[in-house]
C-alpha cells in the first residue's frame, strides 16, 4: 500500500500531541511493519517548519528530519503534473487552499492509495480516499 502523510500528522507526532500521539505512532508503526510505502512531499517540510521557526524551536525541524531519515518516509518534490493536478482540483473543489491542492495533487499523481490528514473539509474530495486521524 501506498500511503501519503499530510503535514498534521507529523506535527502532531513529532510535537507529542497528547490526543494524537499515540494513534500515529501506531499507524507509522503499523505501516513500517506491513512494508507500506509512505510519503510525503517538500510541501509539508515547509509548513512543518512555520511554528517550530517562528517559536525559536528549530530542535523540533531536527527531530523531523531524523524521523523522516529513520522510517523512510519518502519526501517528493512537486513536479509539473502534480502542479496541473492541484489546479483541477481547485477548480473543482473551490474550498481548497493552494498547499492543499498541491498535497493532493501529488498524492493523486503519485498514485497513493490513501492520504493520511485531519483535514475534515477533504472527506469531499472524491479523487483519493482519505484516512483522518480520529479513525485510526
Amino acid at each position: 500500500m501506498k500511503i501519503f502523510i499530510d503535514t498534521a500528522p507529523f506535527i502532531y507526532f513529532i510535537e507529542g500531541n497528547p490526543k494524537y500521539l499515540s494513534r500515529i505512532a501506531r499507524f507509522f508503526s503499523d505501516s513500517y511493519t506491513n512494508g507500506s510505502e509512505m510519503l510525503t512531499s517538500v510541501i509539508t517540510y515547509s509548513e512543518f517548519g512555520v511554528k517550530p521557526c517562528s517559536e525559536g524551536k528549530l530542535e523540533l525541524v531536527g527531530k523531523f528530519d531524523r524521523f523522516l531519515e529513520k522510517s523512510g518516509v519518502e519526501m517528493l518534490a512537486v513536479k509539473k503534473t502534480h502542479a496541473q493536478k492541484a489546479y483541477e482540483l481547485r477548480a473543482r473543489y473551490k474550498f481548497l487552499k493552494g498547499m492543499d491542492a498541491i498535497q493532493l495533487g501529488v498524492a493523486i499523481e503519485e498514485d497513493c492509495d490513501k492520504v493520511l490528514t485531519n483535514d475534515l473539509k477533504w472527506k469531499k474530495i472524491n479523487e483519493i480516499n482519505c484516512l483522518f486521524i480520529d479513525e485510526l
